[in-house]
């Protein structure tokens, strides 16, 4: 999707040559938006060139652990770490983000392996779940002193881990809530990434824990009633997006996703309704593949071709039909929709 800064200079082109609007005015009206930062060749094959180096000495370091003695050992760990936050800030301080970005990130990671292997050098027992989530706190520390997309979402993956090492508490989901809070202030696309799908795992694993499970029954309507969250959490990015919100986009196409799939999940067990949830599900696939056409939206479109695609797998299951007849149909549903493609093509052309 193009950006702002480059849909209102299409805009202002045709505008000018409409005579809506006057020629000089066209710098000074582009020089009040902000232009994207874009990561250009140089700066992706430094920070390439920078996480080999840092495997190269982990590999290193790897292979002769067990020949250091163990104040050596911790040694090297503090100092990995102090030289990551430190490489950080001094990066920051000169105006290199994407630099201190990846830094905080090896940074957040080389915390997390500390808490592990300081346990592992001096014999000390620890608890598993705690270890990730103070790792993760940490993480999030880190990212919110440094604006640092890449911490947070080592954050989330940490926070993650821990939810999951014991019965979920719900942390993630509040993580990855909080990280939304974190991408729309900070305009992250990165970290609205990682958002969007740790709320989405988050609510599953905390629905999971928090409500008593009734047998399949109970299972449909935890899916049912997380699909119905997720999708008004959809239509709510959606409005941001239109917005001009940065990172709504992105939030709008994963709960869009997370709430079609959490859809499909209430149909898979139970008898009940079946035939009524397949009919809703053919209905919500090609409605969300109309939604993402109008709003221009390739992961909203995908969804839906996804969705759909599911939709009459299930249904063609429900039936009986073995793998030959399905492949037959889709491969019939294929032709057809490349026929009609090609047709229109043919009628839109000049």
């Amino acid at each position: 999707m193009a950006s702002y800064r480059e849909r209102l200079t299409a805009d202002l082109d045709r505008w000018i040559a409409a005579g809506l609007a006057p020629a000089g005015s066209r710098e000074a009206m582009l020089a009040m938006v902000a232009q994207p930062r874009r990561t250009d060749a140089a700066t992706a094959l430094v920070m390439i060139g920078a996480l080999l180096v840092g495997a190269a000495i982990i590999a290193l370091v790897a292979a002769n652990w067990d020949g250091l003695p163990r104040l050596a050992r911790f040694g090297l760990l503090i100092a990995a770490f102090l030289g990551a936050a430190g490489g950080a800030t001094l990066f920051g301080a000169r105006g290199r983000p994407n630099t201190a970005n990846a830094l905080l990130a090896l940074a957040a990671a080389l915390y997390a392996a500390a808490i592990g292997l300081t346990g592992q050098i001096f014999d000390i027992a620890g608890d598993p779940k705690t270890a990730a989530m103070g790792a993760g706190l940490a993480a999030g520390l880190l990212a919110l002193v440094g604006r640092s997309s890449g911490a947070g979402i080592a954050a989330l993956v940490l926070i993650g881990f821990g939810d999951f090492a014991a019965p979920t508490s719900g942390w993630l989901l509040l993580a990855g809530l909080a990280t939304v809070v974190a991408a729309r202030a900070w305009r992250s696309i990165p970290l609205a990434h990682g958002a969007g799908v740790a709320v989405i795992v988050g609510l599953a694993a905390t629905q999971m824990t928090f409500f008593p499970d009734h047998g399949r029954d109970g299972l449909q309507e935890k899916a049912l009633v997380a699909s119905a969250l997720l999708a008004l959490a959809a239509f709510a990015a959606r409005w941001l997006r239109g917005q001009e919100e940065s990172g709504a986009g992105v939030l709008y196409g994963w709960w869009v996703w997370g709430a079609l799939w959490a859809f499909a999940a209430a149909g898979l067990s139970g008898e009940d309704l079946r035939l009524v949830h397949r009919g809703l599900w053919l209905l919500i696939a090609g409605g969300v593949i109309a939604l993402g056409r109008h709003d221009r939206h390739a992961l909203v479109t995908a969804a839906g071709v996804a969705a759909l695609i599911g939709a009459v797998a299930a249904v063609m299951f429900d039936l009986g039909l073995d793998l030959i007849y399905a492949a037959a149909v889709f491969g019939l549903a294929a032709l057809a929709a490349l026929v009609a493609g090609w047709i229109l093509r043919r009628r839109s052309a000049p």
